[in-house]
């Protein structure tokens, strides 16, 4: 009866010895799959390749004219990328800039299959931030953004600055827009469109799709009333059309006359916006 005790007993201190063996095993396998995974993202992952990847995922969307540029990539010890600027271009013109890029990369958004990076960044004094997932997908926000630092915006021959809020939503090559400019000023000396100069406030959305720039509503609002702008940007082909409701009694004679031609009704003006971009 001893002897059966005993030999129970050994049995089973030795299974109890492999289980711990086999548990400290995997444990030493969890603890060194972090440090094996960061040094294969410093040691074997090279930043040309990360770089390349990044900006084929914005040029190899099925209809887009954007392409990426993205100077000064750097890695860091923990999944991070940084960047002196990230310059996209639209129909080969500079079209967004944006400096002291960076970002890190986020675990939670493996589930969906599709690795995504928490970034930040500056166009002028403003601030941008939102998740990036590849292959392209993401949201992203802007906080006081300046209107100046935005090349695509000199392609109107219309100087306009103020800084913009804005809140980005991207989805293969869709790209949907809202924003809002409570401080616009616009120089309209090169433009022949009547009363841009008056306006102070902007805020609307618009969707980008390939080459098309698709303008659902821009209000604007100024000393002298309201506008609404509409339509779309085709390629270089603008089509678009700006309504005006002028405030009562508060236009000029010659203001009167410039927009008097495009009147629909009294208090309400429809201006039609055609032809080529402005190169």
């Amino acid at each position: 009866m001893v002897i059966s005790v005993n030999l129970w007993i050994n049995t089973f201190s030795g299974q109890l010895i492999l289980q711990v063996i086999r548990l400290r095993n995997i444990l030493l396998v969890l603890a060194g799959l972090p440090v094996l995974l960061v040094l294969l993202w410093t040691i074997a992952v090279p930043v040309d390749l990360i770089r390349e990847r990044l900006e084929s995922a914005v040029a190899g969307q099925a209809g887009s004219n954007a392409a990426l540029s993205i100077n000064g990539l750097r890695k860091g010890i923990f999944f991070t990328l940084s960047a002196e600027s990230l310059d996209l271009k639209i129909d080969s013109r500079p079209a967004l800039r944006i400096d002291d890029f960076s970002g890190s990369f986020t675990p939670r958004y493996l589930t969906s299959g599709k690795p995504g990076f928490d970034i930040k960044g500056k166009i002028g004094t403003g601030d941008v931030s939102g998740i990036l997932k590849l292959p392209l997908e993401g949201s992203i926000k802007t906080a006081r953004a300046e209107l100046r630092e935005i090349p695509y915006m000199t392609r109107f021959d219309t100087e306009i600055t103020g800084h913009v809020d804005s809140d980005i939503r991207i989805n293969g090559n869709v790209i949907k827009i809202t924003f809002d400019v409570p401080d616009l000023d616009i120089d309209d000396s090169a433009s022949i469109i009547p009363l841009l100069n008056t306006f102070r406030k902007l805020q609307g959305a618009l969707s980008v799709q390939g080459n098309t720039i698709q303008i659902e509503s821009i209000s604007l609002e100024g000393e002298k009333g309201f506008a609404r702008l509409r339509g779309s940007i085709k390629g270089n082909d603008m089509d678009m059309s700006l309504e005006l409701m002028p405030a009562a009694g508060a236009l000029n004679t010659l203001e009167s006359m410039v927009i008097g031609k495009y009147i629909v009704s009294p208090g309400y003006y429809v201006v039609p916006i055609r032809g080529a971009l402005p190169r």
